[in-house]
């Protein structure tokens, strides 16, 4: 099995960096001001906020690929007062055209929204409009279909935060520990990933369980247990988004990406098992390897026992604490 202790460790091991958050925000909040202040797209931004997996808290540390370090991903909304009369396209042209008039260089426009490209980080910039036909409700730009969509970004925040009090502060953590496993073993599927995890995970948290090892070993074994028959007749889930009622937040999900990312939840689950009931440490930590990578580490007592091994071989004198070091049950930064 595994300690508490370790799943903070390693909670904190795959946080991004005070550095990565550095740059993120000096990146955002710069862009955000200038857009903001441009001498002609101000009078259609109305406001600006920050979204996606910064806002919420559930980003992971960037990920290396091919021996390179990606960039962070930072997503931002920009309130406009477009109407739903403007096209899509050139609501999102209108966005790029004014971000790259403030001497941003690398501005590509995507489907519903720009990419912002600089050496440290990228910023999705997603344009939206006050749905005329709900009281709050919003729209976004989708230049592909030329329409207006549903959506609610600054909804899913509130809601992101609300689920992580009601799981009294386990519902981030857990989060990251689900995107982080896929990233693991997953990661050539598109799909399910980054909202749809969130949505699945707030769905099958068990929220009064505190022990992370118990919490993702459960959350895997309902996963697993709620879509077989879904899979067996080769869907994908329903499941309604928080914030936009009618709206499957799988619908963009192919069965076939549902179906292996379920087999790898099925196998897994299994796996969590063997190491929870593993008595041997060693044993534990490679089956525990297995499941989330090199980068779950040994037990923080076993290492320590090892480290004093190695002081006392070396003919070093040894020192104690004078008092008893007190674990916490969640690692510091988490609401």
């Amino acid at each position: 099995m595994a300690t508490q202790q370790q799943f903070i460790d390693f909670l904190k091991e795959i946080e991004p960096s005070p550095t990565t958050k550095s740059v993120c925000i000096s990146a955002h909040s710069n862009l955000r001001g200038k857009l903001e202040a441009h001498e002609a797209y101000r009078d259609i931004c109305v406001n600006t906020y920050l979204s996606g997996s910064y806002a919420r808290n559930t980003a992971l540390r960037p990920r290396v690929a091919n021996g390179t370090l990606r960039r962070p991903d930072v997503d931002i909304i920009v309130v406009t007062n477009h109407t739903h009369q403007d096209l899509p396209s050139d609501v999102i042209a209108t966005v790029r055209k004014a971000v790259k008039s403030l001497g941003y260089k690398d501005v590509q426009a995507n489907r519903r929204s720009i990419c912002v490209s600089l050496g440290a980080v990228e910023m999705d910039v997603v344009p939206v409009i006050a749905n005329p036909w709900e009281e709050g409700g919003w729209l976004i730009a989708d230049k592909s279909e030329e329409q207006w969509l549903t959506t609610n970004p600054m909804g899913h925040n509130q809601w992101a935060s609300a689920v992580n009090k009601k799981a009294n502060g386990y519902f981030v953590p857990l989060v990251k520990l689900m995107k982080w496993w896929r990233r693991e073993n997953l990661p050539h599927l598109r799909r399910p990933k980054g909202f749809i995890l969130e949505t699945l995970v707030a769905e099958h948290i068990d929220y009064k369980e505190t022990s992370y090892e118990e919490l993702f070993a459960k959350l895997l074994e309902k996963v697993r247990d709620e879509y077989e028959w879904t899979v067996q007749v080769g869907q994908v889930p329903y499941l309604e988004d928080p914030s936009v009622p009618g709206n499957n937040v799988f619908s963009r999900v192919k069965p076939e990406e549902f179906k292996r990312f379920y087999e790898m939840v099925d196998s897994h689950a299994k796996l969590v098992r063997r190491a929870q009931r593993e008595a041997d440490v060693d044993k534990a930590l490679a089956l525990w390897q297995k499941v989330f990578g090199d980068c779950f580490r040994r037990p923080a007592q076993k290492a320590s026992m090892l480290r004093t091994a190695a002081i006392a071989s070396s003919g070093m004198g040894l020192a104690f604490p004078a008092n008893a070091v007190v674990p916490p049950n969640k690692p510091p930064g988490f609401a």
